[in-house]
């Protein structure tokens, strides 16, 4: 699925933004979007002679807004001698919807914003001009302007979503939901991605074995190494970096409910509670040393992520995209360059025309 790629590209760009309240800057602008595009909303309903009203929209919006926000809401968060550590809920990751409710993709878009999870709507109903693909446009144009990728949602086929290659599938029938998560494994992992750290690993190696404990020694880049933790899923993994930056980006992405720095992973904990269908709980624990300082790097990491994103897309001749200004006030592109997936083009240039421009 060439589609997953940009999943994970979406899923790192959103989930390394340091902005407070983001999430609700970006809702409270959909929400006047929907607002200043409900003509066009309505001539689509009216196309296809639709059984519910902009309202139904608005409401479906307004009520999936006001759920409450997990995000890294820390619990038990506390400050050693010689570690910070806490529990906090994180996006379980790529979730797939199957769903052809256009009020289901509303909800689930509006859930996904607040959790930093990606969502895909698959579609056994599929049309390339549909009023869920122009609700589509408005959330993925309004991303793009918060420079978070338009990726970060999506609608596809039913055939072309390979479901065991998500985090989590959703099904929904008849009101009736169906949640598949993929379960953590029970192995444990280590990153040695500083090889100053021989003398510590090798006395990690030998309190796990002295447990009884499964676990594995893996080297290469960042990119590599989260590539194979998020592949298993393991239950504890740690890293062992000088690197701020590389710590920083590796308890972001790295999916599994233990995620330390320069720690034992004898300190990991069963997490087995589910928080619910957007969430899971992690913990993370790292030195309070001068070292790796989290805290100071966490205030300073804010908008090099978009940074990098564009930087890296231009050098890309081939598949460069650049923003489409029909949600600019001003007229104007929107700084966010990224790779679209073929889908969301298509659909864009048979849409954009109901668009009025504001």
């Amino acid at each position: 699925m060439e589609e997953l790629k940009l999943l994970n590209n979406a899923f790192e760009i959103y989930n390394l933004k340091d902005v407070q309240d983001l999430s609700n800057s970006v809702l409270n602008y959909i929400s006047t979007r929907l607002i200043a595009n409900r003509s066009s909303l309505e001539q689509m309903i009216e196309l296809y002679k639709s059984d519910i009203s902009f309202k139904d929209i608005l409401n479906e919006f307004n009520n999936a807004y006001r759920q409450k926000d997990y995000y890294k809401k820390a619990n038990g968060y506390k400050q050693g001698k010689d570690y910070y550590s806490g529990v906090y809920p994180v996006p379980i990751g790529n979730i797939v919807v199957e769903t052809n409710d256009v009020l289901e993709v509303i909800k689930y878009f509006v859930g996904g914003i607040k959790s930093r999870n990606t969502i895909t709507i698959s579609q056994t109903e599929y049309y390339e001009f549909s009023l869920s693909n122009m609700i589509l446009i408005i959330f993925a144009e309004a991303l793009a302007k918060f420079n978070i990728s338009r990726n970060t949602l999506m609608i596809l086929p039913f055939e072309e979503c390979y479901y065991e290659e998500f985090d989590e599938v959703i099904e929904i029938e008849d009101g009736n939901v169906n949640i598949k998560q993929k379960e953590f494994s029970e192995k444990y992992m280590i990153y040695n991605q500083d090889n100053s750290f021989v003398y510590e690993i090798e006395k990690e190696k030998q309190r796990l074995t002295e447990n009884n404990i499964d676990f594995e020694i893996i080297r290469g880049s960042l990119e590599e190494a989260l590539d194979t933790i998020n592949k298993f899923k393991p239950e504890s993994v740690s890293i062992y970096t000088k690197d701020s930056n590389v710590a920083y980006k590796f308890i972001n992405l790295a999916k599994s409910q233990n995620v330390f720095v320069n720690s034992s992973l004898l300190n990991s904990e069963k997490l087995n509670d589910k928080i619910n269908k957007f969430y899971y709980k992690k913990k993370i624990m790292y030195p309070s040393g001068k070292e790796v300082n989290l805290d100071e790097y966490y205030k300073q990491y804010t908008g090099k992520i978009e940074e990098k994103t564009i930087t890296e897309n231009k050098t890309n001749n081939n598949s460069v995209e650049k923003a489409n200004h029909i949600f600019n006030e001003e007229n104007k592109e929107t700084a966010l360059i990224e790779v679209i997936n073929p889908w969301y083009k298509r659909i864009f240039e048979k849409i954009k025309n109901l668009f009025k421009k504001k």
